[in-house]
C-alpha cells in the first residue's frame, strides 16, 4: 500500500509564476489517492506550501494502481488567486460557492414565466444573481485575511 509519485513533466512558468507539473501516481493496493493525501505528499516530497497546490485533472489507468493528473505550484497565495479561474479558487474555498443552486435558479426561472404583472416583479426582486463585482470582492477578502 505504498503511494509513490514520479513526475513526467515538470515545467517553470515564470511568467504565471508557478511550476506546471505532469504527475504519475502509483498506488498499489488502492483505488486511488485523495487530493488531500496528494497534497501533503507532494509538499513534503518537493519542499512546497501545500496552500500554494493547485490540484486537478486526476484520472486512474484502466486496471488500477496508476493515476495521472496535474499540479500546478505557485510561487505564493496572491498569484494563486490572481490566475487560476474561478471555478478552480470555488473548489479550494477561496471563492465562495455559487447561489442559488442550479435546482433553485430552475424553479425560480419556471415561477417567472408563470407570474405576471407585478407579481412578476416580486419574483424578479428575490433572485440573486452573482457579479463579477461579487467574486472580484471574495477575492480581495481572502487576500485581507492573509496580509492581516
Amino acid at each position: 500500500m505504498t503511494i509513490t509519485i514520479k513526475t513526467r513533466r515538470l515545467r517553470v512558468n515564470k511568467l504565471l509564476a508557478r511550476r506546471e507539473l505532469l504527475l504519475d501516481i502509483y498506488h498499489e493496493g488502492k483505488p486511488n489517492v485523495s487530493q488531500k493525501d496528494l497534497k501533503e505528499l507532494i509538499s513534503n516530497k518537493y519542499g512546497w506550501d501545500s496552500k500554494n497546490l493547485v490540484l486537478f485533472g486526476f484520472r486512474t489507468a484502466f486496471g488500477g494502481n496508476r493515476s495521472t493528473g496535474f499540479v500546478l505550484a505557485y510561487d505564493n497565495q496572491q498569484y494563486l488567486v490572481k490566475y487560476e479561474p474561478t471555478y478552480r479558487l470555488r473548489r479550494l474555498a477561496i471563492v465562495p460557492k455559487k447561489n442559488p443552486k442550479r435546482k433553485a435558479e430552475k424553479e425560480l426561472k419556471r415561477k417567472i414565466k408563470k407570474s405576471r404583472g407585478a407579481e412578476k416583479r416580486k419574483v424578479l426582486a428575490t433572485r440573486k444573481v452573482e457579479k463579477k463585482s461579487d467574486i472580484k470582492r471574495a477575492k480581495e477578502d481572502y487576500l485581507k485575511k492573509l496580509i492581516a
